[in-house]
């Protein structure tokens, strides 16, 4: 029996017929690009906005950093003023050999540790025990012959010449006049001075006193030296200018066991010390507490942010070129292992 096999319809081409094709029209492209465009302003604006906060929170811990440094550093420091307390209590209620003998070793550590300061520190104290976590740690010091703004007033027109070896590398001139304002000679010195780093100002008592930055200013100190014309200064030779530095502790290396009077007044200082010592570490404490509750109050914002950014960006990209299902597909696979922590680690 024969079968025959009927082959399905099939409908009739008609060469006549065309296809309607609805372009867009020129102003609903022109809307397209301008939503492009937004969504590009925004993802960038919104990758500054990232950018900063998250420098911000670098400089905020790094902040952190330092204010933990220097609050493991006055720790040490409190506990060796501790130990000198009790040995000068010791030696002033009931002199022994024994007890002279502490004291010696105390201060001799208590001196250890204020020469730690600027290194243990990591920068952030200084030497009056001063919190410095935005700008540079600066000496203050006085120098020998410029105490005070009055006597160079009196003393009239004067040049002086300043020299500090290669820090400074040729002698700088301050010229004073007759008649000068405290704020004219201030000035001329600054002017001068500032180009080794020094910088004149006068404290709470009106005396003159010069800063400059520590790192600097222990380089300069031993060569800092000026000549004059016989009035303030020797003409004719450089002096050699010695300074007396400011700080909230200066013990000397070896102390008259038998001085009551003497030890008396180390003690009270000792006092004083632990006292804005104990005073610091609670600033230190509140400082540390307050970034750390913002850090974590920003933290979980500055996630979202930061991935709302990455797929905005990523989309972005992928609309620009032509739709690949085994790009997408690989796409997806590789952000589904992808971190925040994976990115910043490959890219330190």
């Amino acid at each position: 029996m024969k079968v025959i096999k009927q082959l399905p319809a099939a409908a009739v081409f008609d060469p006549s017929a065309r296809r309607d094709v609805i372009l867009p029209s020129t102003g609903e492209r022109q809307n397209a690009l301008r939503k492009n465009e937004e969504k590009g302003e925004n993802a960038a604006q919104m990758a500054r906005g990232a950018q900063k906060s998250g420098s911000f929170n670098l400089q905020l811990n790094q902040q952190l950093s330092s204010m933990q440094s220097a609050d493991s550093y006055l720790g040490d420091l409190q506990d060796s003023l501790g130990g000198l307390k009790l040995n000068l209590s010791r030696e002033l209620s009931a002199p022994q050999s024994q007890d002279r003998e502490g004291v010696r070793q105390a201060t001799r550590q208590v001196n250890e540790l204020l020469e730690q300061r600027a290194q243990r520190s990591d920068g952030s104290l200084d030497a009056n025990f001063r919190l410095r976590l935005n700008e540079p740690v600066r000496s203050r010091f006085s120098l020998e012959g410029l105490e005070s703004v009055q006597d160079i007033q009196r003393s009239g027109k004067e040049t002086l010449l300043f020299s500090a070896g290669r820090q400074l590398g040729e002698p700088a001139a301050v010229v004073l006049d007759d008649g000068m304002s405290t704020e004219q000679v201030l000035r001329r010195f600054n002017a001068t001075l500032g180009q080794a780093g020094i910088r004149a100002e006068l404290d709470s008592d009106g005396a003159l006193k010069f800063s400059a930055p520590e790192a600097d200013w222990q380089q300069l100190k031993g060569q800092l030296a000026v000549q004059g014309e016989g009035k303030l200064f020797a003409k004719g030779k450089n002096t050699r200018l010695k300074s007396q530095e400011e700080g909230l502790l200066a013990f000397p290396t070896e102390i008259r066991t038998d001085a009551f009077r003497e030890q008396r007044q180390l003690l009270d200082s000792v006092v004083s010390a632990l006292d804005r010592i104990g005073g610091l570490r609670d600033q230190l404490r509140h400082r540390q507490d307050d970034i750390r509750d913002f850090l974590d109050r920003h933290a979980s914002e500055d996630e979202r942010e930061w991935a709302h950014t990455f797929a905005a960006s990523m989309l972005d990209r992928m609309g620009r070129s032509a739709t690949h299902y085994s790009a997408a597909a690989q796409t997806v696979v590789a952000q589904a292992n992808l971190s925040r922590f994976a990115v910043v680690s490959l890219l330190a």
